[in-house]
């Protein structure tokens, strides 16, 4: 005879998506730094596991996408690089080194010009806070919204959902 499964917890998401993408990258970077702060608005607190200490706020991915275009006078796109960065800094280093490498700017033709294409880029970022309640929970961040996965505590998302409320870039 099989033996089923028993439920040990209900494990919640919920998403809200801005009215508006977020356009500045510093925003969407001042955002995460404050949570990841020592006073971050959300209460985490460092734990124990395993005898080491874990901070209360952790990063458990991001990546960066970046378009950069080249138009001829007209306008007209005469070719396209896409990049993915796995962190900020090389993000912004890529672009840096990609719009000023004349060479490939003139492989599209003498007369293109390598610009962004900031509308296509998309940054993710997911962090892992701990409740000082003791439970883990996990923020995803994107330019378009926030995503809050793997609580329990309907406390969290009230938590989650009045800090969002007050900071302008998401809502």
């Amino acid at each position: 005879m099989p033996i089923d499964f028993t439920p040990t917890a209900i494990v919640k998401s919920a998403k809200r998506t801005f009215t508006a993408p977020i356009t500045a990258a510093a925003t969407f970077d001042e955002t995460i730094a404050a949570l990841k702060a020592d006073d971050n608005p959300l209460g985490a607190t460092a734990y124990q596991t395993a005898g080491e200490t874990i901070d209360g706020v952790t990063t458990t991915n991001e990546y960066y996408k970046a378009t950069i275009e080249y138009l001829d006078p007209r306008g007209k796109t005469r070719g396209t690089i896409t990049i993915d960065a796995p962190t900020r800094t090389a993000y912004d280093d890529i672009i840096a080194e990609i719009l000023s490498a004349t060479a490939i700017t003139q492989a599209y033709g003498a007369d293109t010009t390598a610009t962004r294409n900031t509308a296509k880029d998309s940054w993710n970022v997911r962090l892992r806070l701990h409740d000082p309640t003791g439970e883990l929970y996990y923020l995803n961040f994107t330019r378009k919204d926030l995503k809050i996965s793997s609580y329990e505590a309907d406390a969290i998302l009230t938590k989650v959902d009045t800090w969002a409320d007050s900071v302008t870039a998401l809502n």
